[in-house]
């Protein structure tokens, strides 16, 4: 099987436990299950992206208003395969934690003066402009002061907030960096943000031109070790960890280390 697109969430997968890229991205296992911070985590994203899109239109929503799109989004979307790995939350805790998040981003970011060129902009671009290291992903928010100066905004609903040390070195970003300086001509400056929703945490970084060489070549490096193992028949050895009680392929997996399958919601 030849791979053509690679995504940073498909090589951190590679790089976490390579069973579970080869079970999700080699093999095409698709799984119904979803853990329920995966699923607060989308329902959030989903409200920001309907805050952002009203405000564009010229409309500022009341917190209200957003709060009931969560409420919708959540019981629209909610279905018998979501996962609750800790024994003492239930799914009306993860529920109030997603209304918790969206009335302080509200909060934070009100009156929402920032210039938005687009909310969950998807893209396809390729690494030194070479057609076998083809590379997809969205960004959650792109802003532009139409100077020039562009900031790629992500949000982040989980317990862990990066420390600036981390955000300096973090490679999702940066790879979408990489993308639009392929999609956009005049470029000043480009800001990475990330909005640790839970914390109400913003943190901002920048990457040189030097960083964004090293990223280039560590990633294909990366994906020239994937196709490596699928030209030579190398394996995709699990990896234990306690990561193992969130992965919905515990079934497939010869390891099945934890105390998975998931507790139900």
């Amino acid at each position: 099987m030849i791979l053509e697109r690679f995504s940073h969430s498909g090589i951190q997968s590679f790089k976490k436990c390579p069973a579970q890229f080869k079970f999700r991205y080699i093999d095409q296992i698709f799984k119904k299950d979803e853990g329920i911070e995966a699923f607060l985590g989308k329902r959030v994203h989903e409200s920001i992206e309907y805050l952002y899109n009203q405000v564009k239109s010229g409309v500022i929503p009341l917190v209200d208003e957003i709060l009931k799109v969560h409420k919708s989004l959540w019981k629209e979307k909610w279905h018998d395969r979501i996962a609750i790995v800790y024994q003492n939350k239930t799914a009306r805790d993860y529920f109030y934690l997603g209304e918790d998040c969206m009335a302080r981003f509200y909060r934070l970011n009100y009156p929402f003066e920032e210039k938005v060129i687009a909310n969950e902009h998807e893209m396809v671009f390729l690494l030194d402009d070479d057609e076998n290291y083809k590379i997809k992903g969205i960004i959650d928010r792109v802003d532009h002061d139409g100077e020039g100066n562009w900031e790629i905004h992500d949000y982040k609903t989980g317990k862990r907030a990066l420390s600036q040390k981390d955000a300096d070195k973090d490679h999702q970003l940066a790879l979408y960096q990489i993308g639009l300086m392929a999609e956009v001509k005049e470029i000043k400056s480009i800001k990475l943000v990330w909005h640790f929703i839970q914390h109400g945490i913003r943190v901002e970084s920048k990457r040189t031109a030097d960083d964004i060489r090293k990223i280039i070549k560590e990633t294909k490096s990366t994906i020239d070790t994937i196709r490596q193992k699928l030209t030579n028949g190398g394996e995709f050895p699990p990896k234990k960890s306690i990561l193992c009680n969130w992965c919905y392929y515990w079934e497939e997996c010869p390891s099945q280390f934890g105390t998975n399958p998931f507790i139900k919601a």
